[in-house]
């Protein structure tokens, strides 16, 4: 009897250790960057245009307990690697959305390349609250966010996810 019920102690002990965030380290933009997710996500791709670029735009993301945890990877084109200022104007572009996508106006000056920065605003879904790094490297944009409603945002997993974000090229 005894023994039972050890094992039973035993096994309740073990389900509560189950993780609700399960992290795992993801490579993203073909191991452009490393990123620690709270669950296993998934990528999309799609080709965009960009003052006559033609930009790819991945985004690799998981949506845990109504919150998005995402990174996007841009590679600057052949025809935009060295021009410093149409990535400059896309980078400006890309954050600039994200605030115009919550309603609210980009602010005169805009969050600098590795800057953390928060938005709070107003999405079809109600109220959201967003907090972003975004980088611009030699070689393409990386974007990392966390985004959810504010009485649900998970600010230590959001810091553990942007925090740990590596940035290789």
């Amino acid at each position: 009897m005894l023994r039972v019920a050890l094992m039973a102690l035993l096994a309740a002990l073990l389900m509560g250790c189950s993780p609700e965030y399960n992290w795992r380290e993801v490579s993203v933009g073909e191991g452009a960057v490393k990123a620690f997710f709270p669950d296993q996500p998934a990528t999309r791709e799609r080709q965009l245009e960009f003052s006559g670029h033609k930009v790819q735009f991945g985004l690799t993301s998981v949506e845990l307990n109504d919150a998005v945890f995402a990174v996007a990877y841009v590679p600057f084109p052949a025809s935009m690697k060295d021009d410093t200022a149409i990535q400059g104007s896309l980078m400006s572009s890309i954050v600039g959305s994200l605030y115009g996508n919550l309603g609210v106006p980009a602010p005169d000056k805009l969050p600098e390349s590795g800057q953390r920065f928060v938005i709070e605003g107003k999405s079809p879904q109600g109220t959201m609250h967003l907090e972003a790094i975004i980088w611009r490297t030699p070689r393409a944009l990386v974007e990392a966010i966390v985004t959810a409603a504010p009485q649900s945002f998970p600010g230590p997993q959001a810091e553990e996810f942007l925090r740990g974000l590596q940035v290789a090229r």
